[in-house]
């Protein structure tokens, strides 16, 4: 579809911005009530997704069916980047098939616009380098990308199969044993893995204890800025999320944990409405059924990063995609936030903006989530 430039009105002045829709489109509107929510009385909306392929769109790789998913966005300067996994295969390399970090980029975030800055992952997995048998050495996936002071931290999940070495010398994982480590770049193309072990520390139990799905807010108004949320499964028992908040991107102390951040679904993407009434709002994108049982993106909200809660109304039911093959839904969510660290570009008026992203498939899980592609949309709200 053709970008176009649409001319929004905010507190009477005229701010430009680009969007990613044709002069057809229509955006879907709705609004959610608050009762008991400080300073926020409702919160109007306006969405529209272009496409459940309309930012990346790979069915293959080296001659066999790729995939798509795991979405982060950020807005860095001008421009946005877009982090993902996915599957990619290189015939006649030892060891190099198999989940992936990739990057695209565009000017405005607008569908059919997104490409690849270099046509191959953003780094190899360790066994890929060279390096089999560490505890990095797997699939690495599930990218959350922020730039903090001009360098950039990537942080992901890395696979650790039951038996393989975990991130502590000489030990063993007796179950899945994932680990999220960390990546850094001056310039958010060029990384170098911190390899020495994973960022979450002083485990209970490392060898049986599973960290995955990963979630990153910066909060400079903590003194704990970096706040890590993780989802665990420890010796075969779900805890659920928990929020780690930490000075060094580095380290995230396990015993520091903060149980219990009802965020509901896996893998989606955190943000704050810095100037919203009343204080920062959190918001959290993800993922609601619709009437007809289509999963479609929604937002959750949050006043101090741990208790979650929708409208009175019910979650808000944003755009989502409208094929009706083999990409119905939207899962593993992302929404863009400036320079990735969560705040959201702000319209003025307490107006918001973001693009968002979507891994479409039938469901998240195998084999319906091999077919997933990514699409986009526009979200705009405002906080009355």
């Amino acid at each position: 579809m053709t970008p176009r430039q649409q001319v929004i009105s905010v507190a009477a002045v005229l701010i430009h911005y680009a969007v990613v829709a044709s002069p057809a489109v229509e955006y879907k509107q709705g609004t959610l009530h608050f009762k008991n929510v400080l300073g926020i009385h409702s919160i109007s909306f306006k969405s529209a997704f272009y496409g459940y392929n309309s930012a990346v769109n790979r069915p293959m790789t080296d001659g066999k069916a790729a995939y798509d998913y795991s979405v982060d966005i950020i807005r860095d300067g001008d421009a946005y980047r877009m982090y993902a996994g996915g599957r990619w295969k290189r015939s006649g390399v030892k060891f190099a098939d198999g989940d992936h970090v990739m990057q695209y980029v565009s000017k405005d975030g607008a569908a059919g616009t997104w490409t690849m800055p270099r046509e191959r992952p953003e780094f190899w997995n360790g066994a890929e380098d060279g390096k089999p048998g560490k505890w990095y050495s797997s699939n690495t996936m599930d990218p959350e990308v922020m730039k903090v002071n001009g360098q950039y931290y990537m942080f992901t999940q890395v696979m650790v199969s039951p038996g393989a070495p975990i991130d502590l010398p000489g030990q063993k994982a007796t179950v899945q044993a994932d680990r999220i480590q960390l990546f850094t770049s001056p310039n958010g193309s060029d990384w170098t893995r911190f390899s020495e072990r994973g960022v979450v520390v002083n485990l209970d139990d490392p060898c049986s204890t599973n960290l995955h799905h990963e979630e990153l807010l910066y909060v400079p108004w903590d003194k704990l800025p970096f706040w890590l949320y993780v989802a665990a499964k420890v010796n075969g028992t779900n805890e659920g999320y928990s929020r780690i908040r930490s000075a060094d991107p580095k380290t995230f102390d396990w015993q520091l944990r903060e149980k219990g951040a009802n965020l509901g679904q896996l893998g989606n993407q955190l943000a704050y409405a810095k100037q919203a009434p009343g204080g920062p709002l959190f918001v959290r994108i993800t993922f609601v059924a619709d009437k007809t049982g289509r999963k479609v993106p929604s937002l959750q909200f949050s006043r101090d990063g741990m208790e979650w809660f929708v409208g009175d109304d019910g979650p808000v039911k944003l755009d989502g995609s409208k094929d009706d093959a083999d990409n119905k839904n939207c899962y593993f969510l992302g929404l863009s936030t400036i320079d990735g660290t969560g705040e959201l570009e702000y319209l003025g008026d307490n107006t918001f903006r973001a693009i968002y992203g979507a891994s479409t498939s039938n469901s998240p899980t195998a084999p319906a989530i091999f077919k997933s592609e990514i699409g986009v949309g526009d979200l705009i709200f405002t906080i009355r």
